[in-house]
């Protein structure tokens, strides 16, 4: 059993998993620099971006540092692909039921009003029809990218070897978490220690970035459907609030349900593949080409 690093160790850990954050906020600078821009420009400049992310953390790795692509788990998820739909699912009806929350506590005051679109990008962007496609290169392809990489895949991994598992993954929930800064996205927090347990049972980056794209990818195919309906959601969702708190709990459970699934399919690939012997961790964490 491998010894945990001493103070100082720890303390260079939690250097390099702050470093890390930064890591993440400088690459979602492009991306929020890019919503404020005409759409088509916003397209291209996100594809450059996405293309670059890619080229330096996805096909460099996997062609020539393999050590790098073992600590970001750069290896398959396609068997957990049924049960991540799953998850998916019961994230975004968890979503969906703490907006109607905030909302009815909005409604009376208590919280504030949650920022409209306009606020964090061009208001002649969703005109354009080019601009549905930059937003959702921004929110369904960019952010899962830049988000799971940097909180799962360097923020957890640095602080699981020096303080351990469960430490690593609350803390990079609680810091994911925090990074979006709203109230009404304390959703956000149980899908963190979420996709930081999942990468961590299926040794797998991609399966935390397949739930957070299907997620937000769902949500704005939602907000693109509704955005022209004669009720507005701000009024609505207050007076959905008691079937946004069941929402909320079959979310959960859904969500429950999803990792015991997954739990089992993880069991059953390493008895599987080494004859009911459980795999090492050096080769749980390998790549798949």
């Amino acid at each position: 059993m491998a010894r945990r690093p001493g103070r100082n160790g720890r303390l260079r850990s939690v250097l390099g998993a702050t470093l890390s954050v930064g890591w993440a906020f400088a690459w979602l600078i492009p991306v929020v620099v890019a919503l404020r821009l005409h759409a088509a420009a916003a397209t291209v400049a996100l594809l450059i971006t996405i293309a670059i992310f890619v080229g330096l953390y996805v096909v460099r790795p996997l062609r020539a540092n393999r050590r790098l692509a073992a600590m970001l788990r750069l290896r398959s998820c396609r068997r957990y692909l049924l049960a991540l739909t799953l998850a998916a699912g019961t994230k975004l009806l968890l979503m969906l039921s703490t907006l109607a929350l905030h909302e009815k506590l909005a409604a009376r005051r208590m919280l504030p009003t949650m920022p409209t679109d306009e606020d964090f990008m061009a208001a002649q962007l969703l005109a354009h029809p080019l601009g549905p496609v930059a937003l959702f290169l921004a929110i369904a392809v960019m952010a899962p990218l830049i988000e799971e990489f940097g909180f799962r895949g360097r923020v957890q991994r640095t602080l699981e070897h020096a303080f351990g598992v469960v430490p690593a993954i609350a803390a990079s929930a609680v810091v994911f978490s925090m990074l979006h800064g709203r109230i009404d996205a304390v959703h956000h927090l149980p899908f963190g220690v979420f996709a930081g347990w999942v990468v961590w049972r299926t040794g797998s980056i991609w399966s935390a970035v397949y739930i957070h794209a299907l997620n937000n990818a769902a949500a704005q195919l939602l907000m693109h459907l509704t955005s022209n309906a004669a009720i507005d959601w701000s009024t609505r969702a207050p007076t959905l609030w008691p079937y946004a708190m069941v929402g909320g709990l079959v979310g959960l459970g859904g969500m429950i349900a999803a990792g015991a699934w997954i739990h089992r399919i993880a069991h059953a690939e390493r008895l599987t593949s080494h004859g009911g012997r459980p795999r090492s961790a050096a080769i749980a964490m390998a790549p798949v080409g």
